[in-house]
């Protein structure tokens, strides 16, 4: 007789309280700072084709952040942030505090895109989800953030761009409180023109 009365709840999702998960995930993000992550990102069109993928591993200190992939490489040191393309073995260089520069940060996105954005939290198959939909139709449309409801860790993130496709992200394997050396935030430039 119990089974039967819980039957009608199999998919239903619990709805959350979305700040506070976002809380709870940021302050995570920053208690196990340094921290190092594999990172893995697919970006498809609006009609989901695949337009190019990437891996590689993530270094994440407040606004400090490292991304060395397969095809491409970001640094930034808080102040300023460079992008190595390999395929064209070019250098853009941009201030750290534009948004274009942070949009590669979760804890960025995180921190900032929830301002001005509806928001609500669900469980799903043992993962949190928080949808971020923006109100003011701005680049980014709307943020979808799954996280690991044990630990409190940002596992895949999907960004929907304005009229421009979707990003879909995989943080997987975290290593906290690292020890870094004191350049890992700094573009490696004199390695990139030998």
């Amino acid at each position: 007789m119990k089974l039967l009365l819980l039957l009608p709840f199999v998919g239903f999702s619990q709805q959350l309280d979305a700040d506070a998960l976002l809380d709870k995930v940021v302050e995570t993000m920053k208690n196990d700072a340094p921290l190092q992550m594999d990172y893995s990102y697919t970006v498809y069109d609006d009609d989901g084709t695949v337009l190019l993928k990437d891996k590689g591993v993530m270094r994440l200190e407040g606004n400090r952040y490292s991304l060395v992939m397969d095809k491409m490489g970001v640094w930034c040191d808080g102040e300023t942030q460079w992008s190595y393309m390999l395929d064209i073995d070019e250098v853009y260089i941009t201030d750290a505090a534009s948004d274009e520069a942070q949009n590669l940060s979760p804890l960025f996105i995180i921190e900032n895109y929830r301002k001005g954005c509806s928001k609500k939290a669900e469980m799903q198959n043992g993962m949190l989800l928080v949808t971020l939909q923006s109100v003011d139709g701005g680049e980014i449309e709307k943020v979808l953030l799954g996280v690991d409801a044990e630990d409190n860790r940002l596992k895949t993130m999907t960004i929907f761009m304005a009229g421009q496709g979707y990003i879909d992200v995989l943080l997987d394997k975290y290593q906290i409180n690292c020890i870094f050396a004191s350049d890992v935030y700094k573009c490696p430039i004199e390695e990139l023109d030998a």
